[in-house]
């Protein structure tokens, strides 16, 4: 039957489609971040320019977004691929 998809098929296309959710997730946040810490720095320097407090919430999303994109861009390919096959060794621990 030519509508079958293989397994391999079938993870392969689900993979793609992950990394792609991923990365849009990651880049809302990352439009997210510069927008409000882009107000932030421009509310800090109108407001109180003697007292530079910005950098503090600049620093501590940015380490945040940093996190996000090595789990969520650098290293989701291997991630994936893990728990594909905890999925597959639970599967085959069912059968017997």
């Amino acid at each position: 039957m030519p509508d079958q998809i293989s397994l391999e098929d079938y993870k392969e296309a689900y993979r793609k489609m992950k990394i792609e959710e991923e990365k849009r997730g990651f880049l809302i946040h990352l439009m997210i971040y510069i927008l409000i810490n882009a107000g932030l720095i421009t509310l800090n320097l109108l407001v109180i320019p003697e007292a530079i407090w910005f950098f503090w919430p600049l620093l501590g999303w940015g380490i945040g977004i940093t996190i996000h994109y090595l789990q969520g861009v650098r290293w989701i390919e291997g991630n994936l691929k893990q728990k594909e096959a905890i999925a597959e060794a639970q599967a085959r621990e069912l059968k017997k």
